[in-house]
């Protein structure tokens, strides 16, 4: 069924707790009808195959490129016909590391800019390996793709939502793993009013 047309609004400024800055906020309507470094970010929001400026409307985080270890999935910054959306990498980046993307949803009771993602999240999007996998790196259907986007669910309330994108960077032998973490705003206008979405986790703690 078709969706009615995308409408985008960019509010910016002041700054929110674990991040540098307060980006914009995307509104989106819809109805039911090259470094050397092989490390990177997602800075950039994709909606509808357009690509939306580095941290219009994406929270920058204080880890730069490098990546979050083991250890740092306790810490509190580790939570953070429709419309298509997603996350492109910076300088169109590709991935190079072996590992899935997955993107999670959650609902902010006020302000998203102000929402700390302390509340339940559910998964809108994952990307494995080939199946059956071949047990290389190049069996990673994530590898150098340079962006993330997928088709929103009908079957989400309205509301504003933090929109979180993780990779989990896996390397042989498999004990280590790496974190590559964005969020970005959504404001979500929508009709349906069924079940919330789940099964739902929470971050962190999640893992």
């Amino acid at each position: 069924m078709r969706a009615s047309k995308s409408e985008v609004s960019q509010q910016v400024g002041g700054k929110t707790s674990n991040f540098l800055f307060r980006p914009g906020l995307v509104s989106i309507r819809q109805t039911l009808d090259k470094f050397a470094s092989v490390h990177f970010l997602f800075p950039h929001l994709m909606l509808n195959g357009v690509r939306t400026g580095a941290y219009e409307y994406v929270r920058e985080h204080d880890f730069g490129f490098m990546p979050h270890n083991n250890d740092f999935i306790n810490h509190p910054d580790f939570r953070s016909g429709r419309d298509t959306v997603g996350f492109n990498l910076h300088l169109d980046f590709k991935i190079y590391h072996p590992g899935p993307v997955t993107i999670y949803f959650s609902k902010a009771l006020g302000d998203v800019r102000d929402y700390d993602g302390l509340g339940e999240w559910f998964k809108v999007y994952q990307l494995g390996t080939m199946t059956p996998w071949n047990g290389t790196d190049q069996g990673w259907l994530t590898r150098d793709k340079p962006n993330f986007q997928f088709r929103l669910p009908a079957e989400i309330p309205a509301g504003e939502y933090l929109m979180r994108i993780e990779q989990m960077s896996v390397h042989p032998p498999y004990r280590q793993k790496e974190w590559y973490i964005q969020c970005a705003h959504l404001k979500i206008a929508s009709n349906y009013n069924g079940r919330a979405p789940g099964p739902t986790i929470r971050f962190p703690g999640g893992y």
